[in-house]
């Protein structure tokens, strides 16, 4: 098995469909079945007791790159039960259900199960099984006898303390067992990658129905890494292929599809030589599941660059590794917009038609997209190191104005990757009217596939709020998936609260049929105007293994681990400490309107100290935004005294560091002090917490209506100012795309804003 692994490589993981002969492909249920998304849709039960750890990592895998992990120590009843749910199969039907597990210490058994998701809890199947070190698939195979409206839980059991279990490679699909190694090499062929000599060279890039029609071509040998092209090089996958035609700036990059394949960019290696171009090849890697390629570009004086392009099966992704004198890479896709998400605020979306500027400079944020003009391809690009900027240049004029391309300088680890997303209408752009405020658009495009769709919404000054969008359910409510928790419910109405928005509908949903449906909001605080931008940023449960999303991408090139500390997973969770001070209200209110404080006494202090750790929390984290904003404005004075001639976009970026000071002033006397609020706890406790008498209520509602404004105030300037650091961060992205000359210290703000923006307290509304 793991020369199966080195041969098949994570992207069979991340195929919806199993193709066995020319019959109609059976549908895996599982998601993520292998792990290659981390811990994403899998679910683990314990009885009573039952002490078991559950966690993903690379040190072993019976395919792909990750397997599951799953170490019991004590075990009660039933034990453990590591799964998935679904609905149930159709009763006379015929299913398997397939993993792959070892045990990772002695010998162990575990039963394979599939049972109703509902009291009886019976079972549709069910098997034990003996796990030693060496990987093994068990496999069951059963005919559906009844039905189970309630769905199954299909999962992997084990009651033996003590136990360490790897699992990997779930399968669960209509119809009888087929070895995974068989299918798995089907799938293989179906999508491998396959080099051919074109056996002429073309003074001009190809055309898409000559990649589809491959006329008088000649596919080379597997591992055959000594043939002498006759003409073009051409690699290709089941996705993406990149031609190298002598004479060209670079790899010419398209995407394959049955509709027809396109010509999406140019990729070139930059270095300390201009004009160069390519003279010479030398084939790297030849078989299935990857073809790769060390390329010479050579300039009129005879100076050289080197780069290898490298191309996996399955994976819509090209990798470039920097060789000899290589430093950067141009990558040629001209587009009106360019997006950087941003994970903890909102995406910088670049329109060309609004940048003056021959050349920009954008933060180096990991990613970068050039959404391509029809609307049925994104061209993204991932680097591993954040440290260094993207340089875009742009020619045209108005709204013909477009980003003709992206350099982006290679990291220590020498590589950068380039994904061309291609799916009829995979990203949509809808201009917004100032009056349409408050309106429900239904705008002209549909979701292609399911997905977390993102919405970037243009506001005042160029800047962009970004959202997800909600899925309606068919009982007419509505699901918001996010990247760091949930899924929420959202109900009918669409009514949403956060700190400086207050009650609002939210602004942007697919319906039942995938049709978008806008309803821009009129704030005082924010109003939509302009260009909106939708694209996949994430997986929804329902989006099938082989779609492509901007996170798959991430996971894919850069690895689980890695994605998540791009993504910082860690920071962006919100954090709760303490009790709020409504709840707080909620719990003492009623105890003293039953006269039950003398029973309930050290209940009621442990609620009073709680208060106080919120209290705390909540103003820790106004003080460091103040704070933020006060260490803001020294280090720009100090930047205008050493560079005067910026001195308007620095005063612009001090007048938003001003906000969090201001918005503090403003309520300075509502918040008090924490000292202040637990003088009035001390004051509570020697007056009103052992007091029965008639006015009891009326003495607790005093301190619980007290410390509600308080906390409110609180909530609601801990939002102002996060509000205040987000616009920050973005606009200081946005100033160095109109002046180069403020890269450096667009780039200092935009770290320093991350660090202050790390783990929001759960009332600051850090997500819409």
């Amino acid at each position: 098995m793991r020369v199966l692994k080195l041969t098949l490589f994570a992207f069979v993981t991340l195929l919806q469909s199993l193709r066995i002969g020319a019959s109609e492909p059976p549908k895996n249920l599982f998601a993520n079945p292998s792990f290659e998304l981390g811990q994403e849709g899998w679910r683990l039960d314990k009885a009573g007791k039952t002490e078991c750890q559950f966690s993903v990592d690379d040190t072993d895998a019976a395919e792909g790159r990750y397997s599951a992990k799953l170490q019991l120590s004590s075990v009660e009843d039933w034990g453990m039960q590591f799964g998935q749910s679904f609905a149930a199969g159709e009763k006379g039907k015929t299913f398997t259900l397939s993993a792959f597990a070892r045990s990772a210490g002695e010998p162990v058994e575990v039963g394979l199960q599939i049972e109703r998701s509902a009291q009886p809890w019976d079972r549709a199947c069910g098997g034990h099984f003996k796990l030693t070190k060496d990987w093994q698939e068990l496999h069951l195979t059963f005919s559906v006898e009844k039905e189970f409206p309630q769905g199954w839980f299909a999962y992997l059991s084990c009651t033996q303390p003590k136990a360490q279990i790897r699992a990997d490679m779930f399968r669960l699909y209509e119809g009888p067992y087929v070895p995974y190694k068989e299918v798995a090499q089907q799938e293989l062929a179906s999508v491998a990658v396959r080099v051919f000599d074109a056996n002429t060279t073309s003074t001009v890039p190809l055309t898409g129905e000559a990649l589809s029609k491959r006329t008088g071509w000649t596919e080379i040998a597997e591992d055959d890494l000594t043939h002498r092209f006759k003409g073009d090089a051409v690699f290709m996958n089941d996705r993406i292929g990149f031609v190298l035609r002598h004479g060209a700036r670079g790899a010419e990059v398209y995407s394959l599809a049955s509709e027809g394949s396109a010509l999406r960019s140019v990729l070139a290696p930059l270095g300390s030589v201009e004009a160069a171009t390519l003279s010479s090849l030398a084939l790297v890697q030849n078989n299935p599941g990857a073809g790769a390629a060390d390329v010479v570009f050579t300039a009129p004086g005879g100076k050289a660059l080197k780069l290898r392009y490298e191309l996996k099966a399955g994976e819509p992704i090209l990798l470039t590794s920097a060789q000899d004198g290589v430093t950067s890479l141009r990558v040629e896709a001209p587009c009106r917009f360019a997006v950087m998400p941003d994970f903890f605020a909102d995406d910088i979306v670049i329109d060309a038609s609004e940048l003056p500027v021959q050349e920009a400079e954008l933060p180096g944020d990991n990613l970068l997209f050039h959404l391509l003009p029809d609307g049925n391809a994104i061209l993204m690009t991932v680097v591993k190191s954040s440290e260094e900027d993207v340089r875009v240049t742009l020619s045209g004029q108005n709204e013909k104005r477009l980003i003709d391309s992206s350099q982006l300088r290679y990291g220590k680890d020498g590589k950068i990757w380039v994904a061309i997303l291609a799916r009829p209408a995979i990203w949509h752009m809808q201009e917004i009217a100032r009056e349409q405020a408050g309106q429900i658009i239904h705008a002209p495009w549909k979701a292609p596939f399911p997905a977390q769709w993102r919405m970037d919404w243009r506001r005042d000054k160029n800047l962009t709020d970004s959202w997800e969008m909600l899925i309606e359910r068919p009982d007419g409510q509505f699901i918001k998936y996010g990247l760091f928790g949930g899924p929420d419910v959202v109900p009918a109405d669409r009514k949403r609260w956060t700190t400086v928005l207050g009650t609002f509908n939210y602004p942007c949903w697919l319906d039942q049929d995938s049709q978008a449906c806008l309803q821009p909001l009129w704030h005082p605080a924010l109003r939509f105007e302009g260009p909106a931008i939708i694209y996949p940023l994430s997986r929804a449960p329902s989006t099938a293994l082989d779609t492509f999303t901007v996170i798959d991408v991430m996971r894919n090139t850069l690895g689980v681990g890695p994605c998540e500390y791009v993504l910082d997973v860690e920071g962006q969770k919100s954090q709760y400490k303490g009790r709020a001070t409504c709840s707080v209200r909620d719990t003492l209110n009623p105890i003293y309107s039953r006269n039950e404080q003398k029973q309930r006494r050290a209940e009621i202090e442990r609620t009073l100290q709680d208060l106080m750790v919120f209290i705390r929390h909540i103003r820790g984290r106004i003080e460091s935004y103040v704070a933020f904003g006060h260490e803001t404005l020294d280090y720009l004075a100090q930047q205008k005294n050493a560079h005067p001639e910026l001195a308007k976009p620095l005063s612009e970026l001090e007048t938003v560091a001003r906000i969090p000071d201001a918005k503090f002033a403003a309520r300075k006397d509502a918040i008090k002090t924490p000292d202040d609020a637990a003088k009035m706890v001390e004051e509570f406790k020697s007056t009103v917490l052992d007091y029965d008498g008639d006015d009891a209520l009326a003495r607790c509602k005093r301190f619980t209506e007290g410390w509600v404004e308080i906390g409110g105030n609180q909530d609601e300037l801990a939002g102002e100012c996060r509000w205040a650091v987000k616009m920050l961060r973005q606009t200081a992205g946005l100033l160095m795309a109109t002046d180069p000359h403020m890269a450096e210290i667009g780039k200092e703000l935009r770290r320093r804003s991350q660090v202050v923006l790390r783990s929001p307290a759960i009332h600051e509304g850090a997500r819409h």
